[in-house]
């Protein structure tokens, strides 16, 4: 019994052996920030999903990223976008007798979440406190 017990818990172990691997991107922002707007930070954000499947690996697909933004944003009451953003995504594959079995797919996003306010930038006023300046002449030469 004893016996049984011992190869079962290495049957389990090896079982949890993996490996995993990251790829990771950097981005400015996940929006458009408009030329005449201003964007002011609202804090730290980190948001993550975890997907598994067998034998072929789960997608990164264009529903699960515009999900996982959405989901960042909502940790920030009035955030619009998130600005230097980290996107990682790591695979882990459990093997079983060296086949691919089970592989699960983890990605997470950090970065900075924004609120844009747009057509409020001030474009070409001059500063309250600035003195005009006397005109400086240059002195006369006698001929």
């Amino acid at each position: 019994m004893k016996r049984l017990f011992i190869i079962g818990l290495i049957t389990l172990a090896s079982l949890q052996v993996g490996c995993s691997m990251t790829r990771g991107t950097f981005q400015p922002n996940t929006h458009f920030a408009y030329p005449n707007s201003n964007v002011r930070p609202l804090g730290h954000i980190v948001a993550n999903t975890k997907e598994g499947s067998f034998i072929i690996a789960p997608e990164l697909t264009k529903e699960k990223a515009l999900k996982l933004v959405n989901d960042a944003l909502a940790q920030k009451p009035g955030a619009d976008m998130i600005v230097n953003y980290r996107l990682d995504t790591t695979y882990t594959v459990y093997p079983f007798y060296g086949l691919p079995l089970y592989i699960v797919q983890d990605i997470k996003i950090e970065g900075t979440a924004a609120k844009m306010d747009v057509g409020e930038q001030a474009i070409g006023e001059t500063s309250k406190d600035s003195t005009p300046k006397a005109k400086v002449q240059s002195p006369k030469r006698k001929k």
